[in-house]
């Protein structure tokens, strides 16, 4: 299984004091290479014969710029300024001029097939392309909303308004619970998941939760499982739409799993050698390896 989980490798500076409107242009940006990432409904523009991002010059990406609805600064990295083009507006993604051996593509379909720097680039232009999409107008008053510091803002067009809007991440706990007293792991299997694949448990946090008791309250819920030591391990952007995983481990009370909430169609108890034997044979499928819960799993399993 994998050491490492997928899409947190996006290194750029933002830069936030560079973001400026489509027509201006920064003093630091004279003579910075710079490079255009397309986005067409959530999917990127990647090179299909080894998948990578297309990257364009963009002095030679004006028809993306001229036609894009928004040109999006992402950052820099490695004296190359970054931008997304957001094309959903257009009505087949063939509307575009794409190189030979090009196609806009699902990131979570590529899996960990795209470097993962690069990857951590992609996310990040979808992520804001899809913000962008999506808050066209004031969520106070109704107006349109204008496009403001270069994609990272959208102000209300309502004089008497006014609002500013600035993208949000919906925070989200994911967890590995162990059995109280044996050498096992709780995992489920929940209706949306595609084939017999078995993840751990997972849910967005709610107003006014600590992440802790965002843990127990989920475990419980879905599984019927109370939980205790709710400790922290690690993070992975989730730009799918604009989530961020936030990685538990939690130590369970009971054992007799009550599907409380119906949101699984099973959870069960696996020891280690069982989660190997999902890994290996494919009957029961484990989480994808680009995954934060393979890296919980795949943590716990290295214990022993």
């Amino acid at each position: 299984m994998n050491e490492r989980f997928y899409f947190d490798r996006a290194i750029l500076d933002r830069a936030a004091h560079l973001r400026q409107e489509p027509d201006q242009q920064h003093p630091d940006l004279a003579g910075v290479r710079e490079i255009v990432l397309p986005v067409w409904r959530d999917r990127s523009l990647v090179w299909l014969d080894k998948p990578s991002a297309v990257k364009l010059d963009r002095s030679d990406a004006a028809w993306f710029e001229e036609n894009a609805s928004i040109l999006i600064f992402l950052g820099l990295e490695g004296g190359v300024a970054y931008y997304g083009a957001e094309l959903s507006h257009l009505d087949a993604p063939e509307d575009a001029p794409l190189p030979d051996g090009a196609s806009f593509e699902d990131l979570r379909r590529l899996a960990s097939t795209v470097e993962s720097t690069e990857a951590g680039y992609l996310a990040y232009a979808r992520a804001l392309s899809y913000w962008n999409r999506t808050h066209q107008y004031c969520g106070a008053c109704g107006s349109p909303t204008i496009s403001r510091r270069s994609g990272h803002e959208r102000k209300c067009s309502n004089e008497d308004c006014g609002r500013s809007h600035f993208p949000r991440t919906d925070p989200a706990v994911i967890m590995l619970v162990t059995h109280p007293s044996e050498e096992k792991c709780l995992l489920g299997h929940n209706k949306r998941f595609q084939g017999l694949r078995y993840s751990t448990i997972a849910g967005f946090v709610e107003p006014g939760e600590s992440l802790e008791h965002a843990v127990a309250r989920e475990v419980y819920e879905e599984t019927g499982i109370h939980t205790v030591e709710q400790i922290y391990q690690a993070s992975q952007p989730w730009p799918f739409p604009a989530s961020i995983m936030l990685g538990f481990r939690a130590v369970g009370v009971n054992v007799d799993v009550d599907l409380i909430d119906n949101e699984l169609l099973d959870a069960r108890w696996f020891s280690r050698d069982e989660v190997h034997e999902m890994a290996e044979e494919g009957n029961i499928l484990p989480p994808p390896g680009y995954s934060i819960s393979r890296w919980l799993i795949d943590t716990w399993l290295s214990e022993k």
